[in-house]
């Protein structure tokens, strides 16, 4: 059975809604998808990440959602990366430390050019979906980034184009 790993990254005594928000609609996706996926024999696994420390490092992290499979050999990816999103930060009311200081929350700007503090469960699909996809055709390209899976391979990108 090959594992595909969803987690969220959050940091500890921290409470933002966006990341609430997100971790919610991650669970939900997941108990959804998972026995979608178990024809394929594919394990959905859906992890919450806690950072202990509260720096900027982490703070710009936090909300974070990645994505891995050890035997398609993805390493853990952020979602934006694999599906080429934008990320920024946006002031948040309820991102705060402890301290109560505030801070700005990690975003994710769609397609339409919305930025998204809490991840819709869309994100989730795309990315799970392109990591099955792989799974499935192990024997194509055989490039461990599936970002050349979403608009094809390479060669088939290029018999699509007209040269003049």
């Amino acid at each position: 059975m090959k594992n595909i790993i969803l987690s969220h990254y959050t940091i500890k005594d921290i409470e933002a809604d966006p990341w609430k928000e997100t971790w919610d609609t991650l669970v939900d996706f997941g108990e959804k998808m998972a026995p979608k996926l178990a024809p394929m024999k594919i394990k959905l696994t859906i992890r919450k990440i806690i950072l202990d420390e509260i720096s900027q490092k982490n703070l710009m992290a936090a909300n974070m959602v990645t994505i891995q499979s050890p035997e398609i050999k993805i390493e853990e990816t952020p979602i934006e990366d694999l599906m080429m999103l934008e990320l920024g930060y946006a002031e948040c009311e309820s991102c705060k430390t402890p301290d109560g200081v505030g801070f700005s929350c990690r975003t994710l700007k769609d397609f339409d050019g919305n930025e998204r503090m809490a991840l819709p469960e869309a994100f989730f699909m795309e990315a799970t979906l392109r990591v099955a996809f792989k799974s499935e055709h192990d024997d194509g390209c055989g490039s461990s980034n599936c970002c050349s899976c979403s608009g094809g391979c390479e060669d088939e990108e290029q018999s699509g184009s007209s040269k003049d």
